[in-house]
């Protein structure tokens, strides 16, 4: 059992039985009211699940783990936000581990198990100038899930990998533990310290492996890591570095 308890993280919990998002729904939430931090929506069906870069994200009714958390990270600056993405993927990696389940993070913040994908995140940030006001952070984790879509080229779920079935509430309260315990290091200031733990997850760090760029050319590149603005840091065939953001370098898997 992780020993770290959460202080507010996941203590409120709102439940609904099928929406179309957990994120839009949140960020309603927020236009709205002032809900308590670490307030968390959950369902069992979603009917337009939201992924990174506008893809959408599909589950099976009551298989899986679909959550938005409502988090005030205001003494973070804009300029930082991608730590907030190192510190949630990590919180999962923290997580399955608990389950036995060996993981790493695809950059930016996809969770995989070798080379299948098992957990998707979305965050959103409202900004009040330098900082953020407020985010909400969407997590899809497959759990019982042991069939998918054929357009869905590789994932993998919990079941899947150790042939057993999970309460899913059991794992929200694990989830809960460790994104707390990241966030307040984040808040913090332990930037450092997440950013070495979150490159030492990082899937294919420092192996030569195939990519493809966003007009198709295909390459073969070695990940260095991120720079501070979260984009990735790959050294090319030819000796040159590159820095890539969301969309520029797609993985060959």
């Amino acid at each position: 059992m992780y020993p770290y308890q959460p202080l507010f993280t996941g203590k409120n919990v709102i439940f609904l039985p099928e929406t179309n998002s957990t994120n839009i729904d949140a960020m309603d939430l927020l236009a709205k009211t002032n809900p308590p931090e670490g307030t968390c929506i959950i369902t069992d069906f979603q009917t337009a699940g939201k992924g990174q870069i506008g893809r959408g994200w599909q589950s099976n009714p009551g298989e899986n783990l679909l959550v938005s958390f409502i988090l005030y990270p205001d003494i973070i600056k804009a300029s930082d936000q991608f730590y907030l993405n190192m510190a949630v993927s990590l919180a999962l990696v923290g997580t399955l581990a608990e389950y036995y389940i060996a993981v790493a993070i695809k950059w930016p913040n996809d969770i995989y198990h070798k080379d299948k994908k098992i957990t998707g995140i979305l965050i959103q940030n409202i900004l009040a100038g330098n900082y953020i006001k407020a985010t909400v952070i969407g997590i899809g984790l497959n759990v019982n899930q042991s069939e998918f879509p054929d357009n869905i080229p590789n994932p993998a779920s919990m079941s899947m990998i150790t042939d057993q079935v999970y309460d899913i509430k059991a794992v929200l309260e694990k989830l809960s533990c460790h994104l707390e315990y990241y966030y307040l290091l984040l808040k913090a200031g332990k930037y450092r310290y997440i950013k070495s733990i979150y490159l030492k997850n990082l899937y294919r760090s420092g192996v030569k492996a195939l990519y493809k760029e966003a007009d198709g050319i295909p390459f073969y590149g070695v990940i260095q890591g991120t720079d501070p603005d979260g984009r990735l840091v790959m050294l090319k065939e030819d000796g040159s570095t590159r820095l890539y953001m969301f969309k520029e370098v797609s993985y060959i898997i």
